[in-house]
């Protein structure tokens, strides 16, 4: 494996998912310490991706958790990852942005040249972006946009997995920003090593599919690059996967 980008801190317990209340909590029941299945109550879990996670996490899913000491929560874990056929899919969205950070500070992704890195800055005429890059004098270089994207279909990352107003929105933040001559970029995070390629999920959201497109061609750079989990690190495994704006798959 690649030198880790990222190390999960803290124990993992693994259970199996009962049901999923909300896009939020899992229901799961958690293995005996010796492995072997119980029939105590199941456990709330949080899940840190809103998304449909179709064939990732369902009834029956084997799940990898971390537990959580923390009063003031209603639940008592966090969801790591699912087990997908062998492979961990990480179920965590917001860890793409630490991800390609990491990868980032490395030199391991492709992105304009800069002097220094801000993350989560706020964009010129309204909300905010993931990371600027800054020129010598702190002016801005660069933007760019992370996305995390779990869900594989024939080898090929698809996103979205569900309809996403706030993904259009920062797709036409990004096309005003390169007309403004500004370089801009969507990075697509895949957090699980088996695709090859990445594409927009058109059936999902044709008007995102459609507008990625577009803003491509407006001159936003359009990447993707796919990372593995094996338990506890992250590791790149892709930096540069193959991108089709004009699936119809």
């Amino acid at each position: 494996m690649a030198e880790p980008l990222y190390t999960h801190d803290g124990e993992l317990v693994t259970g199996t998912v009962v049901d999923r209340p909300n896009r939020f909590v899992l229901r799961v029941r958690f293995d005996d310490a010796d492995g072997s299945a119980n029939d105590a109550d199941p456990e709330r879990v949080f899940l840190g991706d809103p998304g449909e996670l179709a064939g990732i996490v369902e009834p029956g899913s084997e799940v990898l958790c971390s537990p959580v000491d923390d009063d003031e929560r209603s639940t008592d874990y966090d969801a790591v990852a699912a087990d997908v056929g062998g492979t961990y899919v990480s179920l965590r969205a917001a860890l793409a942005n630490d991800l390609f950070a990491r990868a980032l500070e490395r030199d391991l992704v492709d992105v304009p040249p800069h002097s220094s890195v801000v993350r989560e800055p706020d964009l010129p005429d309204h909300g905010r972006t993931d990371v600027r890059l800054d020129d010598e004098d702190g002016r801005p270089r660069a933007y760019v946009e992370v996305k995390s994207c779990t869900y594989v279909e024939d080898g090929r990352a698809r996103f979205p997995d569900r309809p996403t107003e706030r993904g259009r929105r920062h797709l036409r933040s990004l096309r005003d920003l390169v007309e403004t001559g500004v370089d801009c970029q969507v990075a697509f995070v895949v957090q699980r090593p088996d695709a090859d390629a990445f594409a927009p999920y058109r059936e999902v959201d044709p008007e995102f599919a459609g507008l990625l497109a577009d803003v491509a061609g407006a001159g936003v750079d359009v990447r993707a690059l796919s990372t593995a989990f094996d338990p506890p690190h992250y590791s790149l495994h892709d930096p540069d996967l193959p991108v089709d704006l004009e699936s119809r798959r």
